[in-house]
């Protein structure tokens, strides 16, 4: 990990469809200055990516200030995480973020395409120093102690294509591109029809997701690796983390994670400000 903070070299514009919304979408990435954080831009209303701007965690993430929000901001935030971005101004237009493939592969490229560069100030992490655990009926999660970002999450899906799944990973240099970035969400087809009338996945599509039938996927293809389930819970839970406001040393050991959980123990964690605090990288 580099010893200064980082941002975006140049400006680089996003669009597609809006995963939840179903409506075209756009978004421009842009450099910040240092110590300005990861900060979206929505209807004129900054809002910082910080759990105290959370209002919404129902199959998404989704952010919101005085009236504004932006949807749907996980794979992005968990994209840059992986880029090592610490300062970057995202500005939406449209209430959410586009879907674009599913997962973290094309906005790393947009990501490389715009370029990353060093800024004077030192990189600042938020170290845990004692667990802090948050619990949610049979789901749980904590934050343990570590010298670096570490996740270990286990799934359990009623699927014979999912079944129980289990992965660990340190987060070093390269890793999210590698083992999480080209990870898909994922939905049941028989969920479908009941999320089109709560106004969910009204932009999914074999294109955005991996699609479960009764047997296995629907996308031609199949599955990109066996455990792609879970590597993608791995960059969702990467993302919801981020909402701690700056880079994290720490492990997560969460089974059966999900939005709500994540950020559950992020508010958790804030509440205990004895249990953390803000280091030089």
């Amino acid at each position: 990990m580099s010893g200064h903070q980082t941002t975006l070299r140049g400006r680089v514009e996003v669009s597609g469809v809006a995963l939840h919304g179903g409506h075209p979408v756009r978004a421009w990435l842009c450099p910040a200055k240092a110590n300005s954080g990861i900060v979206f831009e929505s209807d004129g209303v900054l809002i910082p990516a910080v759990v105290d701007n959370v209002v919404d965690t129902q199959m998404a993430t989704t952010l919101g200030l005085s009236g504004a929000k932006v949807r749907t901001v996980e794979h992005l935030l968990a994209t840059l995480v992986g880029a090592g971005l610490d300062n970057v101004r995202v500005v939406v237009e449209g209430g959410e973020l586009p879907a674009l493939d599913g997962c973290g592969q094309a906005w790393l490229s947009h990501i490389h395409s715009a370029g990353i560069v060093e800024q004077g100030a030192p990189k600042m992490v938020l170290v845990i120093h004692k667990t802090v655990s948050f619990r949610d009926g049979e789901r749980s999660a904590r934050l343990e102690p570590s010298t670096v970002l570490a996740l270990d999450l286990s799934i359990d899906f009623d699927h014979p294509a999912i079944n129980s799944q289990r992965l660990s990973l340190e987060m070093g240099a390269g890793i999210f591109e590698a083992e999480l970035s080209w990870a898909r969400t994922f939905g049941f087809e028989r969920h479908v029809a009941a999320m089109h009338r709560m106004g969910l996945a009204l932009g999914g599509s074999l294109n955005n997701a991996v699609v479960f039938g009764e047997s296995g996927p629907l996308n031609e293809g199949g599955l990109r690796a066996n455990d792609e389930p879970v590597r993608h819970k791995m960059l969702d839970a990467l993302g919801d983390l981020r909402l701690l406001g700056y880079p994290l040393a720490g492990r997560l050991v969460t089974q059966r994670p999900g939005h709500g959980l994540i950020v559950g123990l992020v508010r958790a964690v804030m509440a205990e400000p004895d249990a953390w605090e803000l280091c030089q990288a």
